[in-house]
């Protein structure tokens, strides 16, 4: 019998925290035939942390026992992602949860693998188990998590990074994906490509595209930002403003960039900034365009401002990134 315990902090996405066990029960279904028997394989239990009541994101109401107040070890344990409510909100959260921190690194030590995904990979760096270790997370919360956590590598282009006993997922959609590397530790390939099929799970789904990014990046509730990160997707191939994007938002430039601060801790410019960096980087991964039109693509006009940001962004020219990390080789 494999071990899962579900733990919900309040405020996480509903499709997160059942989502892992509909990709269980799926499993268990085809582990059954294939056994011929009744008895399931893989065992999961939900539990809250410091309130046994909570409610998730879309007000599903819990009633739970506290995961730190559980004596049972574990094999694998989750934590889903949660509503980003801004960054004051989010730190002020973050400091509630010392208990379910310690027992999170006594679970780790009595051998569980600890996984998160969306904006609870915090929690796993709260507790320090992913001090020295590299990390995926949601990217628009970039300038958050390394002032946080400076030990801690991220990088933004996998869905999921595995370390050992210790993974990070990076989009709320990815507990799918989270939930079939999981299961390819318990279960035979052949029923995991069984589980894959029946629930039309992408097993070859490991990079992020720009489109992902951008949905990653409105897992909030702010209705300024959401109608400004909407204006700025339709327009990334364009130079604008700030000045310009709070005009046809009907707000002043202030007003946006405080509330930018407020919600995604990053100012508008380096907001728009790293999102263009990221879709250049996923086209010069994933295309043969040349150098000059992908600039275009990406909203610049200036071969040689866009190749001095791509540096400072990335640590590398983006004809040598392209050297590095595309099958596709283009003189530029």
């Amino acid at each position: 019998m494999i071990s899962f315990a579900i733990v919900a902090i309040d405020g996480c996405y509903g499709s997160s925290l059942h989502g892992l066990a509909d990709v269980l029960v799926v499993a268990n279904a085809h582990l059954r035939k294939e056994l011929n028997e009744q008895q399931a394989l893989l065992h999961w239990q939900f539990f809250t942390s410091v309130h046994n009541e909570i409610k998730t994101s879309n007000g599903l109401p819990m009633n739970h026992e506290l995961a730190e107040q559980s004596k049972q070890q574990f094999d694998v344990i989750y934590i889903p992602g949660i509503l980003y409510e801004g960054a004051k909100s989010f730190t002020k959260k973050l400091s509630c949860y010392l208990s379910l921190y310690q027992w999170l690194i006594k679970q780790h030590q009595g051998g569980a693998i600890i996984c998160a995904n969306c904006t609870s990979t915090f929690f796993l760096a709260e507790a320090g188990l992913l001090t020295n270790k590299t990390s995926t997370t949601v990217w628009w919360l970039e300038h958050l998590y390394k002032k946080r956590y400076p030990l801690t590598q991220l990088k933004f282009d996998r869905l999921i990074i595995e370390q050992g006993n210790i993974i990070t997922a990076s989009a709320a959609t990815s507990h799918f994906q989270l939930g079939l590397l999981l299961l390819k530790r318990f279960i035979p390939e052949h029923i995991l490509q069984q589980t894959a099929k029946t629930m039309l799970i992408d097993t070859r789904k490991i990079n992020i595209s720009p489109e992902q990014l951008l949905s990653q990046a409105r897992e909030h509730n702010n209705k300024l930002i959401q109608d400004a990160q909407e204006w700025i997707s339709q327009h990334i191939n364009e130079a604008f403003t700030v000045q310009e994007l709070s005009k046809t938002l009907a707000t002043s430039e202030r007003t946006l960039i405080r509330k930018f601060k407020e919600v995604l801790a990053i100012t508008p410019l380096k907001y728009v900034q790293k999102l263009r960096i990221n879709k250049a980087k996923y086209l010069l991964e994933t295309s043969d365009l040349n150098l000059d039109r992908i600039i275009e693509k990406v909203g610049y006009k200036d071969r040689s401002t866009f190749s001095k940001l791509f540096s400072q962004h990335t640590g590398i020219p983006p004809i040598s990134y392209r050297r590095q990390f595309s099958k596709i080789t283009n003189d530029d």
